[in-house]
């Protein structure tokens, strides 16, 4: 199954990939005559560069498997044909290339080794320390262990993948089994709009680059930095904002440990206030009707990071939500209200359904962490701030009239059941949300690069 994710990338099954993959054995093994684990173990050995080895195999083929331990290998040696003490009783397997006989114990516990270290770059050899034959999908199938021959497939995929990383990625969510894959010849438009997040039938989106959740209008670098820092002195700041006052002596954080009806407080520094008005117990003369002061001037900062920590969990919130939406739409289709008459969704309708959810999740975070970039920018130019809480509340009421348009063509469709525009129109309101969206973001990298 693949879907088209805003014509930049697809969001493709494991199958789907595996295919891709034998897709390029399978022309490597008819171009040249080869069998098709020989191809296998060459396009792992160079990388699954398919120009690279048709050129390997155009000049000289015998030099290529030679190097790669294709071909009958030098039988002088054959002192440790069979190593196990169960050899008589065990089905012994070697390569096609060598007489080294080993049990499939042997081969378990070699295999074992050899590929849970993810080394999917390097080819396997034969168990013999001084053998230089390759282990191909040949051999494995020799094997009855089950698992054995899964981690194998696992390791041969995973050299794939990893060889193809600028194209494919799987999605980093854990116990998730889609994977990417980039679009080929995208234009400097599409090269940008892939940064500007992909998402996953899962619901997990993540950055291209960086693979961190993605959070364009922000630098990969600083996006490290809010999640290793900035974000935990938020938490700080928020919880000290709920939790404590600040000595109107010492200016010293100050947590009421005492019961809640106390008033007075009595700071490190010996000053005892009031904790709600900050007055000391003279200056109350006997009345306790004071005011509350909620607001300190000495806790500017603080207060603002609590500001921003609210907007951002907010944001987070609208976000999961979208990622919900998404992931039910995937799993069971599209929800229909019940009724007397019965209509369904045709499979275009479906995928502009997804589409539209798809930028709903992309536009979510992008708001998400336009919080992070205003956070930036007030450090950094506080004279723009205004601005950019300006350019994000005009895009947030664009994606809500997307998320209305949806829901009205949906009701409309099934009220009537006239389906005949609601691909086109649906379709029509996606282009357009994403339009503004990647200007939205374009505008905010161009006007304050780097930040």
């Amino acid at each position: 199954m693949e879907t088209d994710g805003q014509g930049v990338y697809s969001v493709v099954t494991r199958t789907d990939v595996v295919e891709k993959m034998k897709s390029e054995i399978k022309q490597i093994s008819e171009v040249f005559s080869l069998s098709k684990s020989d191809a296998t173990v060459i396009l792992i050995s160079l990388r699954w560069n398919s120009f690279k080895a048709s050129d390997r195999l155009g000049d000289d083929k015998e030099k290529l498997m030679g190097d790669l331990g294709l071909v009958k290998v030098n039988s002088s040696n054959q002192n440790n044909e069979s190593v196990s003490s169960f050899a008589d009783q065990e089905n012994l397997v070697s390569t096609p290339f060598c007489p080294h006989k080993f049990s499939e114990t042997c081969w378990i516990s070699y295999l074992n080794n050899l590929l849970e270290n993810n080394k999917e770059e390097e080819r396997v050899l034969c168990p013999n320390a001084n053998c230089v034959a390759s282990v191909g999908p040949d051999t494995i199938k020799k094997l009855t262990e089950p698992a054995v021959k899964e981690m194998y497939k696992r390791y041969v995929l995973g050299s794939f993948v990893k060889a193809n990383n600028e194209s494919i990625k799987w999605c980093p969510a854990p116990g998730c089994e889609y994977a990417i894959e980039r679009h080929d010849d995208l234009m400097e438009d599409d090269e940008s709009s892939l940064y500007f997040g992909v998402v996953c039938f899962c619901g997990h989106t993540f950055c291209w680059s960086c693979k961190l959740e993605s959070h364009r209008p922000v630098t990969c670098k600083d996006a490290f930095v809010w999640f290793s820092s900035i974000l935990d002195t938020l938490k700080n700041n928020a919880w000290l904002v709920e939790n404590t006052k600040r000595c109107p002596r010492c200016n010293t954080h100050v947590q009421r440990t005492d019961e809640l009806v106390l008033r007075m407080i009595t700071c490190i520094c010996g000053c005892r206030f009031c904790w709600r008005c900050f007055r000391s117990e003279e200056e109350h003369n006997g009345k306790w009707n004071c005011v509350e002061v909620s607001l300190q001037p000495s806790m500017g900062q603080e207060l603002e990071d609590s500001r921003y920590l609210r907007l951002w969990e907010a944001c987070h919130e609208d976000f999961e939500k979208s990622k919900s939406d998404l992931k039910a739409i995937d799993e069971n289709g599209i929800p229909i209200p019940t009724s007397d008459n019965y209509f369904s969704f045709s499979d275009g309708d479906v995928d502009a359904v997804m589409e539209a959810t798809l930028l709903m999740v992309q536009c979510r975070l992008v708001l998400k962490w336009s919080c992070a970039y205003e956070y930036f920018i007030t450090m950094t130019q506080s004279a723009k701030t205004q601005y950019v809480k300006h350019l994000r509340g005009e895009a947030t009421k664009t994606l809500v009239r997307h998320k209305a348009t949806q829901e009205e063509l949906m009701n409309q469709a099934l009220s009537s059941g006239d389906f005949s525009f609601f691909k086109l129109k649906l379709s029509a309101s996606t282009t357009t949300t994403g339009n503004y969206f990647h200007e939205y973001v374009k505008t905010l990298e161009g006007c304050f690069p780097g930040s």
